[in-house]
């Protein structure tokens, strides 16, 4: 398919919907979803000039997201190097959180469970401090806010690289201090960590990546369940975290420093904010609460 301009020969006007997947020259995929297969292939040709292949399959409008991702996931799985960035897990190539830490230092993050990267220099940064310290009064206000304070300090230390130098660029914590939640840990586009209450106790809500959980307890639920009573798994995913993904949600601050303790679970939490990382910036930057931060970087 080198230099064809365009694919209109190859579909007929209403036979043009459904999942398209690109191959490229250095043997990179990219799975797609359109509506006008000929008009989204003319699009990719302006911004990628080493197409060289192409497959389709038809498939229904209401059907276009799921089957997209489900495709995603196989490739994936399969070890297809993808340039998708939406819906996808692993992102490919280099990335701007590699200049904040080498991919040397990040494998070992990964790999060495007792390695807290903590080093280096915090932001300074007064305007920003300054937008929600009266929320962190609030937040100390709350019932429960030092339980809650020592479980986001313990998911800071065990699940996020680059704590210092990354803060605000790759990732935050906001402080949400109303009936029901009390603050969120933010990476890339979505949260990873979130405190509230219900019930008349606190309740945590973490994302992570499934693969490590099915690697070591395969795909049953039981075992993770039976070392964590209070912990239930909620059908719930968000879209920049890709298809290796899942969330779970524990009752009470010492279910939830169990749970912050347990290796597999871990590896899945490391494993899943480094890849947001590597995917981009952090959106959320802007409601960063410093003064909540120094409470858990500093203390």
């Amino acid at each position: 398919m080198h230099g064809r301009a365009s694919i209109a020969d190859f579909f007929k006007p209403r036979r043009r919907c459904g999942i398209y997947v690109l191959r490229f020259s250095n043997e990179e995929f990219y799975v797609g979803q359109a509506v006008d297969v000929t008009r989204r292939y003319a699009q990719h040709r302006k911004t990628h000039t080493d197409i060289v292949q192409m497959a389709f399959k038809q498939v229904p409008t209401s059907k276009l997201d799921e089957e997209e991702r489900s495709l995603i996931w196989r490739l994936e799985q399969a070890g297809w190097p993808l340039r998708n960035v939406t819906f996808a897990s692993m992102p490919m190539g280099e990335s701007d959180f590699d200049l904040v830490m080498p991919p040397e230092e990040q494998e070992r993050w990964l790999d060495d469970l007792g390695y807290v990267d903590d080093g280096g220099e915090r932001l300074i940064d007064p305007e920003l401090q300054r937008r929600y310290r009266r929320r962190l009064q609030r937040f100390l206000d709350m019932p429960r806010a030092e339980e809650a304070l020592d479980v986001l300090r313990t998911y800071i230390k065990v699940g996020v690289p680059a704590i210092r130098r990354g803060e605000v660029s790759f990732w935050s914590c906001s402080c949400l201090p109303t009936k029901d939640v009390y603050s969120r840990v933010n990476i890339y586009w979505q949260e990873v960590f979130t405190v509230s209450t219900s019930l008349n106790d606190l309740w945590f809500s973490l994302h992570l990546a499934r693969s490590p959980l099915e690697k070591a307890l395969g795909n049953r639920e039981s075992p993770l369940l039976k070392r964590h009573p209070t912990l239930r798994y909620i059908d719930h995913r968000y879209v920049p975290g890709g298809q290796d993904q899942t969330n779970y949600e524990v009752r009470g601050a010492r279910a939830a420093r169990e749970l912050l303790a347990d290796e597999d679970v871990v590896r899945g939490i490391r494993l899943f904010n480094l890849r947001l990382m590597q995917k981009g910036p952090c959106t959320y930057g802007r409601y960063h609460c410093m003064d909540l931060a120094d409470r858990l970087v500093d203390s």
